[in-house]
């Protein structure tokens, strides 16, 4: 491996986890938006 490889995979590790982070927090989002429109009342 050269220098810029290690520079690469060190830049590519980083971004898998940001990307992680940002779809656990979408999730919660989802998650909670979801909660929210299931506790509504139905239309009669």
């Amino acid at each position: 491996m050269t220098r810029e490889d290690l520079k690469n995979y060190k830049y590519n590790q980083m971004w898998i986890k940001d990307q992680i982070e940002y779809i656990e927090t979408q999730k919660e989002t989802i998650n909670r938006l979801n909660n929210i429109l299931t506790h509504m009342p139905k239309r009669k």
